[in-house]
Order: C-alpha cells, then structure tokens, then sequence
C-alpha cells in the first residue's frame, strides 16, 4: 500500500518543534505531512522566517522527486507550520514537543527546563540528541518520566 493511499485527515492536536535548523525543519514537515498543526519555534524572528522559506521550497523540491507523503498538498502542508519566538506559547498545549537545538549540554538543559516547566502534564517531550545521553539534561526534570529521544538518521517519514 503506498503511503498516499490512505487519505491524511487533519488533526486538532499541536506539535511544537523547538528549533528551526534542518533536523527541525525536517520534524515539521513530518508533522504537517501527517496532518498535524505545528509550531516552529526558534529565539530570533528572522531565523523562523528563514526556516519557513526554506521548508516551502523543501515540501515542493519532496514533491517533485515524488516523495510528498500523504494526501495533502504542498500547499496543505505548508499552512499548517507556523513559527514562533514564544516558547511558552509554542508549548502550551502541544501533544508533541520535539526538541531540536545544538549539541551543547548546557543549552539542553536549559531548554529541557522551560520545556518540562510549560509542557502538558500529558505531553511527551522529545530530544533530538544524537550524542549526548537524555539522563543529563532530564534528571532533575519532574516530568523526566515523558521524555524520550527520537533522533533521526535518515529522511523522516512516516
């Protein structure tokens, strides 16, 4: 079964994605590909506007190789990522956060601290990581037990 077979329904649900350089940019395509709303977060305007450029020009580069996944159109796709400098407002309420910022300990445990300080009590709260171990940035978390890493190796896909 090919993976545009089955009809992409739109959901109500929020992910936020904090960072907005290509594994972030990566993750919210995913997202939107899969009918998600979803928040890009990034601490400067101009690197939000940036990555949505870029992720309009990604979804049509997707689409003309053949690989758009799902049944929306890039156009589809693209309407559902929005950017944002306000983490606690890309935060609040998401279903998803998905963390994705340099690999700097310091800076992990500082964003896993807002993280964990505004995310849902339901929430699952994702690290990118691909080197440093998540019990470094999450053991003094109180909501340590939502955290998981998703790392990914190759193009996304769902």
């Amino acid at each position: 079964m090919s993976s545009n077979s089955v009809k992409t329904t739109l959901k109500k649900e929020k992910i936020a994605i904090i960072g907005s350089g290509l594994i972030g940019r990566s993750w919210a395509m995913l997202f939107a590909g899969a009918g998600y709303n979803v928040v890009l977060y990034d601490i400067k305007d101009e690197q939000v506007t940036s990555a949505l450029s870029d992720i309009k020009i990604q979804l049509e580069a997707v689409k003309k190789s053949g690989m758009l996944r799902g049944t929306l159109s890039v156009n589809e796709q693209f309407n559902l990522i929005s950017g944002s400098n306000d983490l606690e407002k890309t935060i609040t309420g998401a279903k998803h956060i998905q963390e994705c910022v340099p690999e700097n300990l310091d800076l992990k445990k500082s964003v896993f601290k807002n993280l964990d300080k505004y995310a849902d009590e339901s929430a699952v709260i994702s690290s990118s990581t691909s080197c440093l171990a998540p019990s470094l940035f999450t053991e003094e978390l109180p909501k340590r037990e939502q955290c998981i890493v998703c790392h990914p190796v190759s193009m996304l896909q769902y």
